[in-house]
């Protein structure tokens, strides 16, 4: 362990590091760590300003959280694949499950590393992805090998169940406008209740739009229609 820190330190020494973290404290805390082993470190609070920091030529490296303002990392890694951007990515989460993993991986990260793992790991991430392979912390494999299929990513048809209710739209419409059961259509919503770890509707919509699962929808939420009663 402590021979591959070295290496990974030294591999990591020129490197102009952007982190993206909209905690600031903690940002903060991690770009000392990073400062002793890397040229540079630029820290950026909000998606807008990954972009542009990538985009402007300013760094080598991407480290970020998934969660932040106005869009999420993934959103904004997105819009960097699609303008040519080839920058190395690792995201530094505190998220374990198979879904978002995989959504990252989806989304154009080269890396994907656990804020609970040693700092020997993060380091390691940056020596592997800036060499262009692949890394995601160790203790995340077992958990995506062993996942079912189903916890890889939503679904096509659960997309459009969580997609609708962000635009409000009660059960029995939903299930109209999709051509499935009231039955079906609360079934997905359970199970991506389950998936996300949340208990109502409101909940479930805001974490997969701070996660970057799905658009962060222009319009307000009907409350009203949220909690409507099961059919």
């Amino acid at each position: 362990m402590k021979a591959n820190a070295r290496a990974a330190s030294k591999s990591t020494r020129k490197l102009r590091v952007l982190l993206a973290d909209e905690h600031r404290c903690v940002a903060e805390g991690l770009a000392g760590l990073l400062a002793k082993r890397t040229s540079s470190v630029l820290l950026v609070h909000d998606g807008e300003a990954l972009v542009d920091a990538v985009l402007d030529g300013q760094v080598d490296l991407v480290i970020t959280d998934i969660a932040m303002p106005p869009f999420s990392a993934l959103q904004a890694l997105q819009r960097l694949r699609r303008q040519g951007s080839a920058i190395p990515v690792v995201v530094l989460s505190t998220h374990s499950e198979p879904l978002i993993v995989r959504e990252a991986m989806q989304a154009g990260a080269n890396g994907y590393v656990l804020k609970q793992s040693p700092s020997s790991e993060l380091f390691n991430a940056m020596a592997e992805v800036c060499a262009g392979n692949q890394f995601i912390s160790p203790q995340l494999m077992a958990t995506l090998l062993d996942a079912p299929e189903s916890l890889h990513r939503l679904t096509r048809r659960q997309r459009e169940v969580i997609e609708s209710m962000a635009k409000g739209k009660r059960t029995s419409e939903i299930a109209a406008e999709l051509g499935i059961s009231v039955r079906t259509v609360e079934s997905h919503r359970q199970s991506l209740l389950d998936l996300l770890g949340v208990h109502s509707g409101v909940a479930l919509i805001r974490e997969a739009e701070r996660l970057g699962l799905i658009p962060v929808a222009p319009y307000e939420l009907d409350l009203a229609a949220e909690d409507e009663p099961l059919q």
